[in-house]
């Protein structure tokens, strides 16, 4: 859009620039003597260069402003990246505590398990050693 806005400003320029020389020239003929239509042509070249001052000045602000829109969209992007990344952190942590909870409470499980297991073991182990102790009596008796 902004190379339209620029080459319907060039014709337009074009035009002006074109106005500007004929009056010049059609000044320049009516008036007598060398330094006055000097003075014409380093009027018509000051009119020129300050057009193409304010040309400058009428394209660094639309390349500025289409900058700071490209620089507002990338931080825009961004920040929706980094929210996009957050939501995404924010449910793998969620899985990683739930994920924790159930390991804890199977943990907890196999303890209390183990802790009956073990219990049974010692209960097992003093039955045995005490038929052990039953076997060896009566044997020792037999002797």
């Amino acid at each position: 859009m902004s190379q339209i806005l620029s080459e319907t400003f060039l014709s337009g320029f074009m035009i002006l620039f074109q106005s500007l020389s004929v009056s010049r020239v059609s000044a320049m003929g009516s008036l007598s003597g060398t330094s006055s239509g000097a003075s014409t042509v380093t009027q018509v070249s000051e009119e020129l260069q300050a057009l193409l001052m304010e040309e400058r000045k009428r394209k660094r602000k639309v390349s500025n402003r289409e900058s700071a829109r490209r620089s507002r969209m990338r931080k825009k992007k961004h920040l929706d990246d980094l929210t996009a990344e957050l939501t995404q952190l924010r449910e793998d942590n969620h899985q990683i505590i739930m994920s924790l909870n159930i390991t804890s409470q199977r943990y907890l499980h196999v303890e209390a398990e183990n802790s009956v297991l073990r219990a049974q073991t010692n209960e097992l182990s003093c039955r045995l050693q005490s038929l052990e102790d039953i076997i060896t009596f009566l044997q020792w008796k037999q002797w």
